[in-house]
């Protein structure tokens, strides 16, 4: 296996020179160093593991950890790799990290038939996030993201290297979906999708299919970078409201106004009488108070 320097800053040498770290569960873990290095330092020291029996490479990161001949070369304990890096002199552990699951869902109470927004975050929640350096310039957390861009991540989070660019090749982690009636235990699987590998968020619709108080349930199933978490919310799916009338095709409006139009004089005529009738409602109403005080006036006389 060779190690090429992009760069040609090994001056007598195209490639890096490599040594052992250690061998463990069927890999061999390598890196760069020496006792005496020309200043500055070359850039992009290679950390590497391969497949101890097929010479594969499993994995390269290029800046991330640069080994010292003198002490501090990576050590494994426990599945944890130990090491210091003599680019910035400081001592890293590296392995498998613990994650954290959100999810809510704004509109909790939604008629049958309506639509949920469900959205949430999957972040890495490693003690290395919460360094001072890393909390002040990732201040909403460090987004977990899928095994295969962890080397670029791990230097932009971590060693200051450019921004990975938002491409194919960079990807969030998978996140599960699924409901479950609080009272029966009914499952339904809404299905799942990918975080965005910049903010960790994730963000589905979906339809309820049936009334009930349900759990959501977002599971990240964790990955070789990260151990699984998962979050819950719920939400009440009420009756479908009644449908609304359909409105009046041209036909029935065009009924409607001929029957308005053929009623017309009957319903002149018919106001007109009740004009009649109320007037003379009030005019008797009104001879009969006037009675009614004579009548009065001369049973005190």
């Amino acid at each position: 296996y060779e190690a090429i320097d992009p760069y040609k800053e090994q001056l007598w040498n195209r490639a890096w020179w490599l040594r052992p770290l250690f061998i463990t569960d069927g890999k061999i873990y390598v890196g760069h160093y020496e006792h005496s290095a020309n200043q500055p330092l070359p850039r992009g020291a290679p950390f590497i593991c391969l497949n101890a029996t097929t010479g594969e490479e499993i994995f390269r990161v290029n800046g991330l950890f640069r080994q010292s001949r003198w002490g501090g070369r990576a050590i494994i304990g426990d599945s944890i790799i130990a090491t210091q890096d003599t680019y910035d002199q400081r001592v890293y552990a590296i392995g498998k990290g613990p994650s954290s699951t959100t999810v809510i869902v704004q509109n909790d109470v939604v008629s049958l038939g309506g639509t949920i927004v469900i959205r949430g975050t999957v972040m890495d929640v490693s003690p290395g996030t919460r360094d001072q350096r890393i909390a002040l310039r990732f201040p909403g957390g460090v987004p977990a993201v899928a095994d295969e861009c962890m080397g670029d991540w791990m230097l932009y989070v971590y060693k200051q290297f450019p921004k990975p660019a938002h491409n194919a090749n960079m990807k969030g982690v998978w996140v599960k979906l699924d409901a479950v009636n609080c009272y029966t235990g009914e499952y339904i699987d809404i299905g799942g999708t990918h975080t965005d590998p910049y903010t960790g968020m994730f963000t589905v619709a979906w339809q309820p299919p049936k009334e009930g108080l349900w759990w959501i349930i977002a599971s990240f199933p964790g990955s070789k970078s990260y151990w699984p978490s998962y979050a819950q919310t719920s939400i009440a799916v009420t009756p479908a409201p009644p449908p609304e009338p359909a409105p009046a095709s041209p036909e029935q409006v065009q009924t409607v106004q001929s029957l308005v139009e053929a009623l017309g004089p009957q319903i002149t005529t018919v106001l007109m009488t009740l004009a009649i009738l109320v007037a003379i409602a009030i005019i008797v109403g009104v001879y009969s108070i006037i009675d009614h005080r004579r009548l009065l006036k001369s049973l005190r006389t």
